[in-house]
């Protein structure tokens, strides 16, 4: 989420908590993240009319550690947003190139299709072999990724920058409480550990967890609002964001994404758009739904032919505080999952 709708009401505390990760719990999920920084952007915008510029707000699979003073405005003033990584050890990383964000036509969605399409999306989940993960093993996902860094916004108008697409990998063991991340311009060269004292629940999954869920699509979904209840920007956005978070990078069972897609469907608000394109460049169908406060959609991709899972995209749908329709503020192309023997070790090699 990238837009800075002014807000109306005072900060509210306990909203930003249910938002933000357990004590010693893993890094929160990317579709977490946006809604903190979408939180915290809507507070920067009551300040007064004058150009205020934002801080960049890293997004990656870590730790988001956030200062917050006993009012927004010294918070727009000082900026006090830290991003952390467990176990970052070395130099800090030299960030990565950033660009404007692109703008593309907006492709309006519609309910027409859409449960054909789910259909046949869960069909082809359920046909995916399982990746099943032998003892002390590791879940590898790379992609490529490109997520908003920060915004200017000052006479009606805004100007959003983002990553240049960029390699990420990130590694994952199967309870969840150790992995690696390795990301341009936002790990030290070589990488850095992830590590969690807690279990995993909803919203940062492991390999173990998944396979608890249940895989009737509305006892599932039943359970995704009754956990997320109170957080991010109302249930039904919650929810999308949540499935979302689940399927981006773990290794998803077939039964439980179709069963995810299914539920995905069932939320009021979710349409089929026509034509989305991943952050490989990669078009496809997606399934999408806008958060009617900011302005912006969430778009769940795939392949036109074979349904299976693309990566994600954010593109703005309405203008709010001068953020263009059709500016794509977070987009990633999921390229490969694999088992893998330990942190840092690509499948198939030796090295890292």
């Amino acid at each position: 989420m990238t837009s800075t709708p002014k807000r109306r009401q005072p900060l509210d505390h306990t909203e930003l908590r249910h938002l933000l990760p357990a004590a010693g719990a893993a890094a929160a999920p990317l579709g977490r993240q946006r809604q903190i920084e979408e939180f915290l952007m809507n507070e920067i915008a009551r300040t007064p009319e004058a150009a205020v510029p934002v801080r960049p707000v890293a997004r990656s699979r870590r730790r988001l550690l956030i200062a917050v003073p006993a009012t927004l405005a010294s918070f727009a003033l000082a900026a006090t947003v830290a991003v952390l990584t467990p176990g970052d050890q070395g130099a800090a990383p030299v960030r990565s190139e950033r660009v404007a964000a692109p703008v593309v036509p907006v492709t309006v969605g519609s309910v027409t299709g859409l449960a054909g399409a789910v259909e046949r999306i869960s069909l082809a989940a359920q046909a995916t072999p399982d990746l099943v993960l032998r003892p002390g093993q590791y879940v590898y996902i790379e992609s490529t990724v490109s997520n908003l860094t920060g915004s200017t916004v000052g006479g009606g108008t805004s100007k959003v920058w983002v990553d240049k697409p960029h390699q990420r990998q990130v590694w994952h063991s199967a309870d969840g409480r150790t992995g690696w991340l390795t990301e341009e311009g936002r790990t030290p060269e070589g990488g850095t550990a992830l590590n969690s004292g807690t279990g995993a629940y909803l919203n940062v999954p492991s390999y173990d967890y998944l396979r608890t869920l249940p895989t009737d699509p509305q006892e599932l979904l039943r359970k995704i609002y009754a956990e997320t209840k109170g957080a991010g920007s109302g249930p039904d956005q919650e929810a999308f964001v949540t499935i979302g978070d689940l399927v981006r990078e773990q290794a998803v069972p077939g039964k439980l994404a179709a069963a995810l897609y299914q539920a995905a469907a069932r939320i009021p608000g979710v349409v089929l758009v026509d034509s989305a394109t991943d952050a490989a460049g990669r078009t496809g169908i997606a399934i999408a739904r806008t958060n009617t406060a900011s302005g912006s959609r969430d778009e769940i991709i795939f392949d036109r032919t074979s349904y299976a899972f693309l990566g994600e995209r954010s593109v703005q749908v309405t203008e709010v505080s001068g953020v263009e329709p059709g500016t794509v503020t977070a987009n990633t192309a999921v390229l490969k999952r694999a088992a893998t023997d330990a942190p840092g070790i690509r499948p198939g090699t030796a090295q890292a």
